[in-house]
Parts: structure tokens; C-alpha cells; sequence
């Protein structure tokens, strides 16, 4: 018999086409209508909240009273919810995202009741190969979806690279096939619900199938339980369920079981648009959004959270009570799991498909904008307060000093980069040196100094309480008192005090001058008091660091110069002597700044420029500025790199649609500038690329008038770091065009590699031949997250980026070389339109969205990294360009840890630590890691702080089995191929 499973449902986009508060509106009323029809009708069995737990939060704000009534429903099963927090692009937010996301659905659903334990993503625009996995971490065994599959029958079993298999249901017909069925009259809704089953009945093995009674926004029908018992009275031999997903899977799996054939399986990554519209445009509409989203990723991926972690455990290994040891600071608040979950919340909900797509009106994407800022926020905060921390632990002793830097690596594996940090420097030190410990001189930029006066009062002695009235144990306004000086000049006494929002209070120093301070609030001669009061006196510096250990720290110390004797006077000459203050006017003008940094700079229009270290050998080309790089490894040369490339795009942000008649047009140079001045030389590459202004108005081709973009690279080679570095900056007035900007190599290849989630991705270069049926247009471009990469086995070129997640890997025409071009910028005026070949129809509203045309000013960071073999022997270094090193500056002093080691080392490094957290339920803390290779490893954890014990947990950080702490405290596990593992560590 034919049972026809019919799922009431809406599909809730929390913001697109409206802002989140219209829609907000919108949600309000349709749960209202809900709890109303459940209310009134005891036969309306079910209904899906869209598998988002977000929607119980939007609406519970506007209606607290009535979270009981919704937890009775869904504890009796009328009301299913999660198992997400919001429904994520798969692709353009982190893998660890999504196990956030998961682990905030669960937190939430278990306020409420059972959660489904249906991996249902059904709107996004395809699905990385691992989920399958990461769904069986929490416990999913099934997911239901749309996009991203071809032509495959309804019922599938899905495998992830390690092997992980769920059940798979093909919502063939989409997740709105029953949006249209006329509930209110039951015998028109019988006659299209008996089509709409055979539909998908003929590309079914069993006799059951999905009917999805909702699609966006949609509200609940009052008619729905008498149109389903009419309908399962009419039908011969069929049965119309009022059902759920978990209903319709678990007697699909039931009926199949006692089959002798398997399920057809698919493996990896979903990304077809043959049945289904992909729209892979989104991968770079509105850039802007994916490059902060990176940045707040990994702030609190990489730092927020594996550093707290690391303080938290070393102050809880070093003393009972940390309020007791002198060099913590007392603001430090513990438990900081809840707001780390509140920063990955505000993230969350810039997570949504239409949101991080790019794909909503003009001012959606601007009120992602806070959400961003508010999570960067939360994340600065707790590193800075972190990494202050453990500076403040470790032993900084130097004689020669009189400052200490503590750098610190966020990455698994060992690391030196460029590094920036604020120094303060006593008032009487005129230049300085940064050393290691062994004394050799670690070269430095200085970039500026800063001394600002935060008060400067005069009082007599009845306002002098209440101006230093608001001191409390050395600390003032939130900031540490330093320094502090006590002087008297006649009847006026001076306070001065130095304060640090970075540093901790010198009680000793406080105390003596309130003891001062007293005493001549007691001397009748005294009228006056002068409070001043100001930051250090600090310099921003810019160095190369040495190696620091994975997962770990390393200071280093800063040390006067003695003053250089200064000869004397030079007499300048009685003629020049009325020139010297139009000299000193001009040289500080930007032309001045400009010629005299030029100075000595100037070549040759044939002569070359160059940079290089130990690693490369860089030469830009005077014509159109791309680069040679000369590989000193393997005297490999790549030619071409760099090259900037405009074409037009008749699209919307779903779809690139180059026009009908457009040619690329490449940048050339306005002027080359070798900076060798500085520890790292740079050349600074000025490029004009003429474009057309728009398109025309007939959409096929490019307007007749120009526009002048002006484009700024700046490549630097910095000293014992294999990465050629580059930021570009586009001041983009243009409309309707995409620029990107490509890099050869001197080989072909037949795919290229590409950092994905939890996974390196290889896929073929080009795309399938699209038959006449297609719905859209296959596109070479493909996601990427840190790395694109591509080899000959021999030898390789990888691109690393920093929010660039849009990439290709092309053999041009009539070449013997592939290349790979990151897409910098794709500028489009309309959220959706129906005049494109590319496409079926339209994606969404066709509204104007003149904010997707991305005017002003913008700047990229990619780096090339030639290297020999394949992707395995450079992707370490593109981790390390995703994410920049941190320091801190520190005082000189005892401590408990030494100057250099790791919070956590860790064998082999073919396992990649992807994540170091507090444990949700605050036992603990959570590491996690992706084995990238074929076969099993065995991983030897070392952490610094002593555990008592060590658990495999899920992913939904449930303990799975107890792992065997040895006498040196080191663990170990096997882990198989690409698992995603998971540990919970317990410290004494």
C-alpha cells in the first residue's frame, strides 16, 4: 500500500527579502495562528519548525507567556524543533561552525523537549562530503535535503570520507512539493496529492513518500487535518499520514530493511545543479561579509577560546585559589563558557543561507554589520584578557631589560610570522633593541608612539577626594595605576600617576604615594593639589618572531640602547639658511613623504625590481606588474602571478552571468616602488585598469564609457618565512564586472586540491556538459576555505587567502599551464532576475540591491606558497597566513612557567587540532581534530597542565570511552582516517 506522509511545515529565512524584525512580525503571527489550530483541532498531529531552534528564541521574546503552552506541544510530539540553532550556508561558514550550531540547537532543545533527529538542511547551497559525519557525532543516523543532488531516487545512503554513512532523504521535488495543495478544498487537494506522490513514487524503492505541505513563510492551514482524513478516504489502496520526518524515515528504513539490494550510495561533497539550482554566485556576493566572518571565526576558534582554556587551567594548576596569587588580575571573571557562547551566538545569526550568502536586500546586510562587531568584541576582550594573563605566569627575568614580549602561536604545529605589539617604554629610554634568549638581535619597525594625557586638574584640598576618590586597590576608570609620583613646589602639591588598561596596579607604588598624599592633605601650608594622570609612553613596533612552539609561547625582551654621542653642530650656510623651513613644510607634505621614502628608489624603466629571502626570489614586471618568483628549493620559476582581471557580470547575487559579448581586460602599471627600508622589503605595485562603468542598458554587453580603477598590491617577503604575502587594495567604483586575479604555474593539472571542511576536496578542473534539461548552469568555480592548491607531483603552487572563498582552477586555451584565479570582488545591482541564461527563472524577489554592487574601498590578503610535492607539504603554512600571531607586552618577573613551551603538543601533525574549548557542561575542556590522511594514526596528546582524566568523546561532547593517562602524562589514541575526534580532558 501507498502511504503518502504529509509534513506540515514552514521554512523560516529569518531575514532576507525583509529585515529580521518584518519578518519577525511575520513569525509572531504564524506560531500565534499554530498554537491557535493546536489548540482547536486535536487532529492536526504535527508541525516542523523548520529544524531551526532559533525560531522559539525570536519568538518567545514577544510572547514569554507562552512557553509553556509550546513546551507542552512539542513534549507530546505536535511541535518538532531543531536539530539546529539556525540553518547555515554549508559552505561559507567554518566547519567548526556547524558543530556550534549543533551543540547551541541541543542546549536550546532541551529546555523545551526532544529535539528531531533529522539532519534537515534542505535550502542550502550544497553540502560539504563530512556532514555525514558531524550529523552521527550528535547522534543524527539521517539527514533530508534539496540542493546539491542530481537525478537520484529519493531514498540514498550518504558516506563521508572516514566512512561515516546516514540515511539520506532526496526531497526530489523540493521541500515545498505540497506548498500548492488546496487544503480548504478536499477534493481538488486529494486529485494533486495523488500527482504530486507518483511524482515521486516513480523514483522510489519503497511505497512511502514525503509530501512537504509548506515552503517560505508559510502559515499553517486551519484546513489541513480534514483536507489529510478526506484525502485518506478517497484514495484506493493508499494510506495519508499526518506524519514527520522522523515517521516517514524510520518506516522507510523499516520497509527497505528486508530487501536483499542497498540503498544507492553517494559519497562526499553535493554540489550538482542539474536538478536543482546550485546558485554558486553567492560564494562571492558582497565579499565584505565573508572576510569578516573569517576574522570573527577564527578570533574566537583560534584564540578566544583555546587561551582562556590555557589560563583558566594554569591559574586552577598553580594555586587553589587564584584570587590569593599576586599577578592575576582581579576583573578576570572564570567560567567564560557562556560568553563564548554568546559571542558564537551573535556569529550564528550572521550564519543563516541568505545572510552569509550575500543574497538579501541592502539592509539586511547592514545590520549584520553589529552582530559582527559585537562577537569581535566578546572575542578581543577575552583574548586580550587571556593572553595578559599567562603573561603575567611566566618567568621574564632579564638583566639587560626593561621590558618583556610574549609571543604566542594559536596553531598546531610550529610557527614564526610577522607580529605587532604595543610597548610601553620608560620616559628616559631613547631607542631600543629586541632580543631572544640568547641574546641575538631580532630586527624591528617601529611604527608610531603614543602618549595621551587622560587628566589634568587642579583642586584644592576639598575636591581632592573627589577627584581620586573613585581609586580602588590600585585600579581607576578600569585601568591600572602603574606609577605614581608624589612632589611638592610651594603651597602646590603634583600627583602623577601613569595608567595601563593592559597592565596590572603597582599596589607598593599606590600605597606609598596615598601614604604621601595624606600626609599633606594634613600640612596646613598645602593649598593645592595638581592630579595628573596619563598612558605610558608606548611605541608600536613590527618584527618577525622566531619559532614558537605549537600551541605555545616564547619571550623575548626589550633593552635600551645607549645614546649615540652627537657630534658637533653642522653650520649650514648663510645662503640656504632661509630655505630650511620651506624644506622642513615640504618633507612633511604626502608629495614630500612620498619623494623622500622614494629617495634612492628610483630605477631604470629596464632595470628590475626585486625582493627576496632566503626562500624566494621576487621580480615584478614593469608592464602589466605580475610577478616571477624564482622557488630556491626546487629553482622552479613561476611567471605571470598576480594578474589582475576584470570582466562583466549580467547576474544577480546568486548567479555570475558573464555578458553575452565581453572580453577581459587586464590591469597595467602606473608605478613600481621598492621599499627596502624596513626589516621586511615590500614592492608596492600601483595599477590602473580601465573598465567600463556598467553594463548597457540592454544587459549584453558593457557600457561604451570608462571608469578608472585604482588598484594597490604590496608584496612582502618576510625574513625565514616560506609565504610570498600580498594585500590588495581596490577602490571600486565600477558597476556590474568582476575582478579577480589569477597565478600560473609552469605544469598542467587535471583537478585541483582545496581546503574544505574537515577535509582537503580534490575536483576536476572544468564542468560537465549540460544537457538541455539542466536547470542552471554548471560553473568552474568552487568553494575554498584557507588553500587552493595544485601539483604535478613534483613540485606545487598553493594560494592562500584569508575570506576569499571563491576560487577556480582553469586550463586556458592554447596553454601548457593551469591556474588558479581567486575571485576579489563580483559587483551586482539585483538580489534576483529572470533574464539570465545561466538560470531557470528566479531565485528570489527581484529587488534592486545597489549595496551588492560593493562600492569603495576594499582589501584583500592572499599569499602564494610554491613548494615541491603535492598539498601536503604546504598546507601547514596556509593555516598559519589564516591566522596572524598575537603578544603581549609584560613587566619583568618570577613566574611559574618558563619563557618558552607549549600548552599543548601533539603527535603527528598530519592530525590537525581544529578546536580547543571550555566542555559545554563546564567539566573540563574539549580538543578536537581531523586525521587529513588515508590510514589510521596514532596521536600522542602532551599537555602542559597534569589531567586526572581523558575521555573520547561525540561531538555532541558525550563521554565515549575512557583513554589511559601515562606516567608522564602524555595520551594516546588511534585515530582513523579522516575522523573528526574529539577529547575531553579533566585537570586535576
Amino acid at each position: 500500500m501507498k502511504k503518502f506522509h504529509i509534513v506540515s511545515h514552514t521554512h523560516w529565512d529569518r531575514e532576507w527579502y525583509l529585515t529580521y524584525q518584518q519578518f519577525r512580525l511575520r513569525l509572531v503571527h504564524l506560531v500565534d495562528k499554530l498554537l491557535a489550530i493546536l489548540d482547536s483541532d486535536p487532529e492536526f498531529k504535527h508541525f516542523m519548525l523548520d529544524g531551526q531552534t532559533i525560531i522559539l528564541d525570536d519568538y518567545l521574546a514577544v510572547r514569554p507567556e507562552k512557553e509553556s503552552l509550546i513546551k507542552g506541544y512539542i513534549q507530546q510530539g505536535r511541535i518538532l524543533i531543531g536539530p539546529w540553532y539556525i540553518l547555515p550556508d554549508m559552505f561559507l561558514v567554518g566547519p567548526e561552525a556547524h558543530i556550534r550550531n549543533l551543540l547551541q540547537g541541543d542546549r536550546t532543545a532541551k529546555k523545551f523537549g526532544p529535539k528531531m533527529c533529522v539532519g534537515y538542511i534542505p535550502d542550502p547551497f550544497g553540502h560539504p562530503g563530512q556532514i555525514p559525519q558531524i550529523l552521527l557525532g550528535f547522534g543524527i543516523k539521517s539527514a533530508a535535503l534539496w540542493r546539491g543532488l542530481s537525478s537520484e531516487p529519493t531514498e540514498l545512503m550518504w558516506e563521508s570520507p572516514d566512512g561515516s554513512q546516514v540515511f539520506l532523504a532526496n526531497l526530489r521535488d523540493s521541500y515545498s512539493n505540497g506548498a500548492n495543495l488546496p487544503t480548504q478544498d478536499a477534493d481538488l487537494f486529494t486529485h494533486q496529492l495523488a500527482l504530486t506522490g507518483e511524482s515521486l513514487l516513480a523514483h522510489s524503492r519503497s511505497d512511502h513518500c514525503l509530501i512537504m505541505l509548506g515552503t517560505d513563510h508559510m502559515e499553517p492551514s486551519a484546513h489541513t487535518s480534514q483536507a489529510i482524513q478526506s484525502a485518506d478516504g478517497s484514495l484506493p489502496d493508499a494510506q495519508v499520514l499526518h506524519s514527520t520526518l522522523p515517521a516517514y524515515i524510520e518506516q522507510v528504513n523499516r520497509e527497505l530493511a528486508d530487501q536483499d539490494e542497498g540503498l544507492p550510495l553517494i559519497k562526499g561533497e553535493l554540489r550538482a545543479c542539474d536538478h536543482s539550482p546550485l546558485l554558486p554566485g553567492v560564494l562571492s556576493a558582497r565579499m565584505w561579509i565573508k572576510q569578516r566572518n573569517q576574522y570573527s571565526e577564527s578570533l574566537l576558534q583560534k584564540w578566544a577560546e583555546p587561551f582562556s582554556v590555557f589560563a583558566e587551567a594554569i591559574t586552577k594548576a598553580s594555586t587553589g585559589d587564584h584570587h590569593n596569587l599576586r599577578v592575576f588580575d582581579s576583573r578576570q571573571i572564570e567560567n567564560l563558557a557562556p560568553l563564548i557562547r554568546q559571542a558564537w551566538s551573535y556569529l550564528m545569526k550572521n550564519h543563516p543561507h541568505d545572510s552569509i550568502c550575500g543574497c538579501s536586500i541592502d539592509q539586511v546586510h547592514n545590520e549584520m554589520v553589529p552582530r559582527f562587531d559585537q562577537a569581535d568584541q566578546i572575542g578581543e576582550e577575552l583574548t586580550t584578557q587571556a593572553l595578559q594573563r599567562l603573561s603575567n605566569v611566566m618567568e621574564t627575568q632579564h638583566p639587560d631589560a626593561f621590558s618583556a614580549i610574549v609571543l604566542f602561536n594559536p596553531h598546531d604545529h610550529p610557527h614564526r610570522d610577522l607580529v605587532e605589539v604595543d610597548l610601553d617604554i620608560p620616559e628616559a629610554v631613547t631607542s631600543i633593541e629586541l632580543i631572544d634568549e640568547t641574546g641575538a638581535i631580532i630586527p624591528h619597525d617601529t611604527l608610531g608612539s603614543s602618549h595621551e594625557e587622560l587628566a589634568n586638574v587642579l583642586v584644592n584640598k576639598r575636591g581632592l577626594r573627589e577627584t581620586i576618590g573613585g581609586v580602588n586597590e590600585g585600579w581607576v576608570a578600569g585601568m591600572a595605576i602603574i606609577q605614581a609620583k608624589v612632589s611638592k613646589s610651594g603651597d602646590t602639591v603634583r600627583i602623577e600617576a601613569v595608567l595601563d588598561d593592559r597592565g596590572q596596579p603597582d599596589l607598593q607604588q599606590w600605597q606609598e604615594a596615598e601614604r604621601r598624599v595624606a600626609e599633606y592633605e594634613a600640612d596646613p601650608e598645602i593649598r593645592r593639589f595638581q592630579v595628573i594622570a596619563h598612558t605610558p609612553r608606548s611605541s608600536r613596533i613590527r618584527f618577525v618572531s622566531p619559532e614558537i612552539m605549537s600551541l605555545g609561547w616564547r619571550v623575548i625582551w626589550a633593552r635600551a640602547l645607549p645614546e649615540k654621542p652627537s657630534g658637533p653642530p653642522q653650520e649650514v650656510s648663510p645662503l640656504l639658511r632661509p630655505l630650511l623651513p620651506l624644506v622642513v613644510k615640504f618633507a612633511q607634505t604626502r608629495l614630500g613623504e612620498k619623494l623622500l621614502s622614494g629617495l634612492g628608489k628610483q630605477r631604470d624603466s629596464k632595470e628590475p625590481i626585486i625582493v627576496e629571502n632566503e626562500y624566494f626570489r621576487v621580480e615584478a614586471d614593469h608592464t602589466d606588474g605580475t610577478l616571477q618568483v624564482l622557488d630556491k628549493q626546487s629553482l622552479v620559476t613561476f611567471k605571470g602571478l598576480n594578474r589582475l582581471i576584470d570582466g562583466g557580470d549580467a547576474g544577480d547575487t546568486y548567479n555570475f552571468s558573464p555578458p553575452e559579448a565581453d572580453a577581459p581586460i587586464s590591469a597595467r602599471v602606473e608605478s613600481i616602488r621598492l621599499n627596502s627600508r624596513t626589516m621586511s622589503p615590500t614592492i608596492d605595485i600601483l595599477y590602473l585598469l580601465t573598465v567600463p562603468e556598467s553594463l548597457a542598458p540592454n544587459r549584453k554587453q558593457r557600457a561604451r564609457n570608462d571608469i578608472p580603477l585604482r588598484i594597490k598590491s604590496r608584496i612582502s617577503l618576510l625574513p625565514g618565512v616560506p609565504r610570498i604575502d600580498i594585500r590588495t587594495e581596490v577602490e571600486n567604483q565600477a558597476r556590474d564586472h568582476r575582478l579577480r586575479v589569477h597565478f600560473p604555474a609552469p605544469f598542467m593539472v587535471e583537478a585541483g586540491c582545496h581546503d574544505g571542511h574537515y577535509e582537503v576536496v580534490q575536483r576536476r578542473v572544468g564542468v560537465l556538459a549540460k544537457a538541455d534539461d539542466w536547470v542552471e548552469d554548471p560553473r568552474p568555480e568552487v568553494p575554498q576555505r584557507a588553500f587552493t592548491d595544485i601539483s604535478n607531483g613534483e613540485i606545487g603552487l598553493m594560494i592562500a587567502v584569508r575570506g576569499l572563498p571563491e576560487v577556480e582552477v582553469l586550463n586556458p586555451a592554447e596553454s601548457a599551464h593551469s591556474e588558479i584565479a581567486v575571485t576579489l570582488l563580483r559587483c551586482v545591482g539585483w538580489l534576483s532576475r529572470g533574464d539570465m541564461p545561466v538560470r531557470q527563472g528566479h531565485a528570489g524577489p527581484a529587488y534592486e540591491t545597489p549595496g551588492a554592487q560593493v562600492p569603495g574601498r576594499w582589501s584583500f590578503d592572499y599569499a602564494i606558497i610554491p613548494h615541491e610535492g603535492d598539498w601536503r607539504r604546504a598546507y601547514r603554512k596556509a593555516y598559519g597566513f589564516q591566522t596572524s600571531l598575537r603578544a603581549a607586552s609584560t613587566g619583568l618577573h618570577e613566574g611559574i612557567l618558563p619563557a618558552a613551551g607549549s600548552f599543548m603538543a601533539h603527535s603527528p601533525k598530519t592530525f590537525v587540532i581544529s578546536a580547543i574549548k571550555p566542555a559545554e557542561d563546564s567539566q573540563g575542556w574539549i580538543l578536537r581534530g581531523v586525521n587529513l590522511t588515508e590510514h589510521t594514526l596514532k596521536v600522542q596528546f602532551n599537555p602542559l597542565v597534569k589531567c586526572v582524566e581523558v575521555y573520547k568523546t561525540n561531538l555532541a561532547e558525550q563521554n565515549l570511552q575512557k583513554v589511559e593517562i601515562g606516567d608522564d602524562g602524555c595520551v594516546q589514541s588511534d585515530i582513523s582516517a579522516h575522523e573528526i575526534a574529539s577529547f575531553r580532558f579533566l585537570p586535576e
